[in-house]
Protein backbone atom coordinates (compact mmCIF):
# COMPACT_ATOMS: atom_id res chain seq x y z
CA UNK A 1 0.00 0.00 0.00
CA UNK A 2 3.01 2.49 0.97
CA UNK A 3 4.18 1.99 -3.05
CA UNK A 4 1.52 4.92 -4.07
CA UNK A 5 1.66 7.00 -1.14
CA UNK A 6 3.95 9.72 -2.54
CA UNK A 7 1.37 9.96 -5.50
CA UNK A 8 -1.68 9.93 -3.10
CA UNK A 9 -0.40 12.25 -0.66
CA UNK A 10 0.61 14.89 -3.07
CA UNK A 11 -2.60 15.17 -5.10
CA UNK A 12 -4.38 15.21 -1.61
CA UNK A 13 -2.30 18.15 -0.63
CA UNK A 14 -2.63 19.74 -4.02
CA UNK A 15 -6.21 19.64 -4.04
CA UNK A 16 -6.55 21.30 -0.49
CA UNK A 17 -4.46 23.88 -1.35
CA UNK A 18 -5.86 24.86 -4.59
CA UNK A 19 -9.54 24.63 -2.91
CA UNK A 20 -7.94 26.95 -0.26
CA UNK A 21 -6.45 29.24 -1.89
CA UNK A 22 -9.59 30.80 -3.87
CA UNK A 23 -11.65 30.76 -0.39
CA UNK A 24 -8.81 32.37 1.48
CA UNK A 25 -8.09 35.09 -0.74
CA UNK A 26 -8.47 38.76 -0.02
CA UNK A 27 -11.39 39.53 -2.32
CA UNK A 28 -11.63 43.74 -2.37
CA UNK A 29 -10.88 46.37 -4.63
CA UNK A 30 -7.09 46.36 -5.78
CA UNK A 31 -6.91 49.94 -6.33
CA UNK A 32 -6.21 53.03 -3.92
CA UNK A 33 -6.79 52.71 -0.32
CA UNK A 34 -9.29 49.87 -0.87
CA UNK A 35 -6.22 48.13 -2.64
CA UNK A 36 -3.96 48.54 0.12
CA UNK A 37 -6.47 46.88 2.41
CA UNK A 38 -6.86 43.96 0.13
CA UNK A 39 -3.14 43.57 -0.36
CA UNK A 40 -2.22 43.91 3.29
CA UNK A 41 -4.27 41.89 4.81
CA UNK A 42 -2.35 38.75 6.65
CA UNK A 43 -4.89 36.19 4.10
CA UNK A 44 -3.25 38.16 0.96
CA UNK A 45 0.17 36.03 1.14
CA UNK A 46 -1.24 32.34 3.31
CA UNK A 47 -4.13 32.12 0.23
CA UNK A 48 -1.11 32.99 -2.50
CA UNK A 49 1.35 30.63 -0.76
CA UNK A 50 -1.57 27.51 -0.67
CA UNK A 51 -1.83 28.09 -4.49
CA UNK A 52 1.99 28.00 -5.00
CA UNK A 53 1.74 24.89 -2.70
CA UNK A 54 -1.08 23.59 -5.07
CA UNK A 55 1.20 23.60 -8.28
CA UNK A 56 4.44 22.25 -6.51
CA UNK A 57 2.33 19.38 -4.80
CA UNK A 58 0.91 18.77 -8.34
CA UNK A 59 4.19 18.21 -9.72
CA UNK A 60 5.80 16.24 -6.80
CA UNK A 61 2.58 13.42 -7.05
CA UNK A 62 3.57 13.42 -10.95
CA UNK A 63 7.18 12.37 -10.33
CA UNK A 64 6.15 9.89 -7.59
CA UNK A 65 3.64 8.47 -10.21
CA UNK A 66 6.28 8.37 -12.99
CA UNK A 67 8.33 6.24 -10.41
CA UNK A 68 5.62 4.00 -9.05
CA UNK A 69 3.35 3.80 -11.80
CA UNK A 70 -0.06 3.52 -10.04
CA UNK A 71 -2.09 3.87 -13.29
CA UNK A 72 -2.75 2.30 -16.56
CA UNK A 73 -1.62 5.03 -18.81
CA UNK A 74 1.16 5.43 -16.58
CA UNK A 75 4.65 5.17 -18.18
CA UNK A 76 6.17 7.86 -21.11
CA UNK A 77 2.66 9.80 -20.65
CA UNK A 78 3.08 10.56 -17.26
CA UNK A 79 7.15 11.42 -17.87
CA UNK A 80 5.36 13.71 -20.19
CA UNK A 81 2.82 15.00 -18.00
CA UNK A 82 5.42 15.41 -14.72
CA UNK A 83 7.65 17.63 -17.63
CA UNK A 84 5.06 19.88 -18.55
CA UNK A 85 4.21 20.57 -14.79
CA UNK A 86 7.64 20.94 -13.48
CA UNK A 87 7.94 23.74 -16.42
CA UNK A 88 4.59 25.31 -15.28
CA UNK A 89 5.90 25.42 -12.00
CA UNK A 90 9.24 27.01 -12.95
CA UNK A 91 7.38 29.86 -14.99
CA UNK A 92 4.57 30.22 -12.43
CA UNK A 93 6.08 30.23 -9.22
CA UNK A 94 8.46 33.93 -9.76
CA UNK A 95 4.50 35.17 -10.71
CA UNK A 96 3.02 33.80 -7.90
CA UNK A 97 5.83 34.83 -5.15
CA UNK A 98 6.14 38.61 -6.25
CA UNK A 99 1.62 38.68 -5.63
CA UNK A 100 2.12 36.88 -2.53
CA UNK A 101 5.00 39.22 -1.00
CA UNK A 102 5.79 41.85 -3.39
CA UNK A 103 1.92 42.86 -2.87
CA UNK A 104 1.57 42.61 0.12
CA UNK A 105 4.61 44.08 1.33
CA UNK A 106 3.23 47.33 -0.58
CA UNK A 107 -0.34 47.44 1.02
CA UNK A 108 1.33 47.06 4.62
CA UNK A 109 3.74 49.70 3.64
CA UNK A 110 0.49 51.96 2.61
CA UNK A 111 -1.71 50.73 5.12
CA UNK A 112 1.05 51.91 7.56
CA UNK A 113 2.06 54.80 6.16
CA UNK A 114 -1.50 56.02 4.95
CA UNK A 115 0.02 56.28 1.72
CA UNK A 116 -2.03 54.47 -1.17
CA UNK A 117 -0.12 55.85 -3.93
CA UNK A 118 2.27 52.92 -3.51
CA UNK A 119 -0.10 50.74 -4.59
CA UNK A 120 0.23 52.14 -8.17
CA UNK A 121 3.60 50.24 -8.21
CA UNK A 122 1.70 46.54 -8.35
CA UNK A 123 0.40 46.98 -12.08
CA UNK A 124 4.51 47.91 -13.13
CA UNK A 125 5.55 44.13 -12.68
CA UNK A 126 1.97 42.77 -12.52
CA UNK A 127 1.69 43.52 -16.16
CA UNK A 128 5.33 44.04 -17.21
CA UNK A 129 6.40 42.06 -20.95
CA UNK A 130 8.54 39.44 -19.57
CA UNK A 131 6.43 38.37 -16.24
CA UNK A 132 3.01 38.30 -17.89
CA UNK A 133 5.06 35.84 -21.13
CA UNK A 134 5.93 33.98 -18.29
CA UNK A 135 3.09 33.25 -16.37
CA UNK A 136 1.26 32.55 -19.87
CA UNK A 137 3.93 30.13 -20.59
CA UNK A 138 3.36 28.40 -17.04
CA UNK A 139 -0.74 28.64 -17.64
CA UNK A 140 -0.66 27.14 -21.29
CA UNK A 141 2.05 24.31 -19.72
CA UNK A 142 -1.20 23.69 -17.39
CA UNK A 143 -3.91 22.70 -20.02
CA UNK A 144 -1.11 20.77 -21.60
CA UNK A 145 -1.08 18.60 -18.47
CA UNK A 146 -4.71 19.09 -17.57
CA UNK A 147 -5.78 17.90 -21.48
CA UNK A 148 -3.26 14.43 -19.93
CA UNK A 149 -4.74 14.07 -17.02
CA UNK A 150 -8.27 13.82 -18.26
CA UNK A 151 -7.05 11.81 -21.29
CA UNK A 152 -5.55 9.24 -19.63
CA UNK A 153 -7.62 8.82 -16.70
CA UNK A 154 -10.28 8.42 -18.88
CA UNK A 155 -10.46 4.26 -19.00
CA UNK A 156 -9.48 3.68 -15.48
CA UNK A 157 -13.03 3.46 -13.90
CA UNK A 158 -16.02 5.74 -12.49
CA UNK A 159 -13.92 7.92 -9.68
CA UNK A 160 -10.92 7.84 -11.92
CA UNK A 161 -12.55 9.24 -15.07
CA UNK A 162 -14.28 11.59 -13.12
CA UNK A 163 -11.04 13.02 -11.46
CA UNK A 164 -9.31 12.69 -14.75
CA UNK A 165 -11.83 15.24 -16.11
CA UNK A 166 -12.44 17.65 -13.05
CA UNK A 167 -8.88 18.21 -12.68
CA UNK A 168 -7.84 18.43 -16.12
CA UNK A 169 -10.92 20.91 -16.85
CA UNK A 170 -9.84 22.96 -13.60
CA UNK A 171 -6.52 23.33 -14.94
CA UNK A 172 -7.40 23.69 -18.47
CA UNK A 173 -8.96 26.69 -17.69
CA UNK A 174 -6.55 28.53 -15.00
CA UNK A 175 -6.04 31.06 -17.59
CA UNK A 176 -9.71 32.41 -18.21
CA UNK A 177 -10.96 32.08 -14.90
CA UNK A 178 -8.67 34.84 -13.70
CA UNK A 179 -11.24 37.10 -15.46
CA UNK A 180 -14.12 35.90 -13.58
CA UNK A 181 -15.77 36.78 -10.19
CA UNK A 182 -14.48 35.76 -6.51
CA UNK A 183 -17.53 32.99 -6.88
CA UNK A 184 -16.87 31.68 -9.96
CA UNK A 185 -13.00 31.42 -8.75
CA UNK A 186 -13.59 29.78 -5.43
CA UNK A 187 -16.05 27.35 -7.93
CA UNK A 188 -13.11 26.76 -9.64
CA UNK A 189 -10.94 26.00 -6.95
CA UNK A 190 -13.89 23.67 -5.80
CA UNK A 191 -13.70 21.57 -9.12
CA UNK A 192 -10.17 21.11 -9.09
CA UNK A 193 -9.31 20.39 -6.00
CA UNK A 194 -12.36 17.78 -5.87
CA UNK A 195 -10.92 16.36 -8.94
CA UNK A 196 -7.51 16.10 -7.40
CA UNK A 197 -8.75 14.57 -4.49
CA UNK A 198 -10.99 12.01 -6.49
CA UNK A 199 -7.39 11.07 -8.08
CA UNK A 200 -6.08 10.66 -4.96
CA UNK A 201 -8.72 8.19 -3.81
CA UNK A 202 -8.70 6.55 -6.57
CA UNK A 203 -4.60 5.76 -6.45
CA UNK A 204 -5.17 5.12 -3.20
CA UNK A 205 -8.01 2.51 -4.01
CA UNK A 206 -6.04 0.70 -6.59
CA UNK A 207 -3.08 0.26 -4.02
CA UNK A 208 -5.17 -0.94 -1.60
CA UNK A 209 -6.56 -3.59 -3.82
CA UNK A 210 -3.00 -4.81 -5.42
CA UNK A 211 -2.06 -4.84 -1.85
CA UNK A 212 -5.48 -7.23 -0.84
CA UNK A 213 -4.02 -9.71 -3.85
CA UNK A 214 -2.44 -12.95 -2.92
CA UNK A 215 0.82 -13.42 -4.02
CA UNK A 216 1.88 -16.13 -6.94
CA UNK A 217 2.43 -19.31 -5.61
CA UNK A 218 5.99 -20.97 -6.23
CA UNK A 219 5.98 -23.86 -8.06
CA UNK A 220 7.58 -26.93 -6.54
CA UNK A 221 9.61 -29.94 -7.92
Amino acid sequence: MTKHLGTTIGLAISGLAFMAYPALRPWGDESGSSGATTFGSAAWPIAHALGMLGFVALAFALRSATLTTPWRWTGRPTREAESRMWFAVAMLLPYYGAEAYGLHALGDYAVTHHDARVIDVADAFRYAPLPMTTFALGLLALVLVGGRLAHGMWNTGASGRTGGLASGLGLATYLPQFFLGAEFRIAHGMVLGTGLLLLAAHTWARADASAGQAPPQAAVG
